[in-house]
């Protein structure tokens, strides 16, 4: 049996706090430690514009960032300076969410969730696998 994660709480800003990179992990990448957070916002735009593929394996939008971050087993380069934090099973499609840092707000902020196929993954470089 599976337990439903925690509903996320978010603050004044907005923002919720629903993982870390780890110091072992961002050193291996050459990246900052920092913890992982998503603005309401861009889980609204997750819920409005994913929400059919997330349904179709039986997710909805909170459970599905928060299943990602909370089990990601590789790290690949994003669009511009953002990291795709990705379970990877060997199937033909993975789960992905996109994280973009930002020096000033000090964190790493999911913009975006989806399920992607392994070949959109070809061009992406490989920060870290566990």
């Amino acid at each position: 049996m599976t337990t439903q994660p925690k509903k996320l709480k978010f603050n004044a800003e907005g923002y919720a706090t629903i993982g870390r990179l780890s110091m072992t992990i961002a050193k291996a990448m050459r990246r900052k430690s920092a913890s992982i957070r998503m603005h309401r916002n861009y889980l609204k735009h997750i819920e409005i514009n994913h929400k059919v593929e997330l349904s179709s394996i039986g997710f909805d939008a909170e459970t599905f960032v928060t299943l990602v971050v909370k089990n990601f087993n590789q790290i690949r380069v994003g669009s511009g300076n953002s990291l795709l934090l990705i379970i990877y099973n060997g199937k033909p499609k993975v789960t992905a969410i996109e994280l973009a840092y930002s020096p000033k707000s000090t964190f790493y902020e999911v913009k975006t969730a989806t399920i992607m196929s392994k070949e959109r993954l070809k061009n992406k470089a490989v920060l870290w696998v566990k």
